[in-house]
């Protein structure tokens, strides 16, 4: 699988590619990608299964509950609870619900005895529980839950839901004949009314955008969808904007444009899938961590480590192709530079940058020579490479080096398909 080369203007006057490089190139040729922003990579649902004997004393008084009919509710761990059925497709009796807090608890298994041991309890967190709080309080209040619904607890697996929201990019009118998966399930809905999640299914879409979902909610499911439209509909607006105006680039400007639409590449991996890449002893992408066997995967805060490196997998898997063999720039970007979790030490860093102009002239230089190399070695003709250099974010600088030159138009191209001659013949392209 081919793969773009990635570069920014700092990289090309040292000669080297930048890994978050912005200017891609390859055989196909240059694309700019400066307009596409992530504005948000995280954790958007958590279901995590325990296994045990139930406290029935316990069940029994959420039961009792329960029978006094609809709209009954209840105090259980500091917090005040709807008692509700189980949905159908849930594997539950009974749930436990609190939406403002954002949680909801699943108990007693159908398809096992209540004497029984097995699979019991699973506790949803949503995002906005998720988004307020670290992994570790997260986990420790589910097994907190865990403690008191069950005897001889433990977890067994954890489902993860991972989202990426993303403005400047929008799938592409060819994006089906383009989109590479192994997927049999392949579901695409056009301008429908409405948006309902239900348990990893996604049911209908809002508004005239597209909705994409391949996979099963059993496995590793990817779904693809016009977030900006489906917060409006659930009235998550504000709680979305404040998370997407955390964005900002180099220089501290938030990224976030409330007039652009923002789309969600989302991920959803089954507990049974994280039980398979487990097994594949995974190791982190950035600290080289590698999984901790007593734990496996197990817990959500045992996969935290290891989710940028899921992504990385399983965007890999569902993949956006420019051509037969060469990825989409786009989704080269959006496999590449998400990062889970990475924002805890509360850090922020920005880039000192030189000033551009008559000080800067060696590097203008630099970066334009190697850029110029690399148009040669990829077999970019004297025009494009032209258009390319005007689009490379370095031409500014690059036309006022040789206006003091009073270098005209039809010399600059000279310059240009001179130096693309000698690098395919002598140079570094040959």
């Amino acid at each position: 699988m081919e793969r773009w080369e990635r570069y920014s203007i700092a990289s090309l006057q040292r000669g080297e590619q930048d890994q978050f490089g912005k200017l891609l190139i390859s055989s196909l040729g240059q694309r700019e990608m400066h307009n596409l922003r992530i504005l948000n990579a995280g954790v958007d649902t958590v279901r995590q299964l325990y296994q045990g004997k139930p406290q029935l004393p316990q069940f029994d008084k959420i039961i009792n509950v329960y029978n006094e009919g609809k709209g009954a509710t209840m105090r259980l761990f500091d917090q005040e609870w709807s008692v509700g059925a189980g949905a159908a497709g849930s594997g539950f009796r009974y749930r436990l619900q609190n939406n403002e807090l954002g949680a909801i608890v699943f108990f007693q298994a159908r398809h096992v005895k209540t004497e029984n041991t097995g699979s019991h309890l699973k506790i949803e967190l949503s995002p906005h529980f998720i988004q307020e709080r670290s992994p570790q309080q997260c986990q420790k209040f589910m097994d907190m839950i865990a403690a008191s619904m069950l005897t001889q607890g433990e977890p067994v697996g954890a489902a993860i839901h991972l989202a990426l929201d993303v403005q400047g990019w929008e799938p592409p009118k060819n994006f089906m004949e383009r989109f590479v998966t192994r997927s049999k399930k392949i579901m695409r809905i056009d301008g429908i009314d409405t948006l309902e999640f239900d348990h990893g299914n996604i049911a209908t879409t809002y508004g005239r955008g597209e909705t994409y979902m391949f996979g099963t909610a059993g496995a590793l499911q990817c779904c693809i969808y016009n977030k900006t439209l489906e917060a409006k509909h659930r009235d998550k607006m504000h709680f979305w904007e404040g998370i997407w105006q955390n964005a900002v680039d180099d220089d501290l400007n938030s990224t976030y444009n409330p007039e652009e639409t923002v789309w969600r590449i989302e991920l959803r991996f089954h507990q049974s899938v994280l039980r398979e890449y487990a097994q594949g002893i995974p190791c982190n992408v950035d600290t080289g961590e590698v999984l901790d066997h007593n734990h496996g995967f197990s817990r959500f805060v045992d996969v935290v480590p290891h989710l940028t490196g899921l992504w990385r997998t399983a965007m890999q898997s569902y993949r956006l192709d420019a051509r037969r063999n060469l990825i989409d720039p786009a989704w080269q970007i959006l496999q590449d530079d998400a990062r889970f979790y990475c924002h805890e030490p509360g850090f922020m860093y920005k880039r000192a940058r030189k000033a551009p102009g008559l000080g800067n002239e060696k590097n203008v230089t630099l970066a334009f020579g190697n850029l110029i190399s690399i148009y040669a070695r990829q077999g970019i003709r004297t025009d494009q490479a032209i258009g390319y250099l005007k689009r490379s974010g370095m031409w500014e600088d690059l036309e006022q080096y040789y206006r003091r030159r009073s270098v005209n138009t039809g010399q600059f191209r000279q310059i240009v398909e001179q130096k693309l001659i000698e690098r395919r013949l002598v140079g570094k392209a040959a």
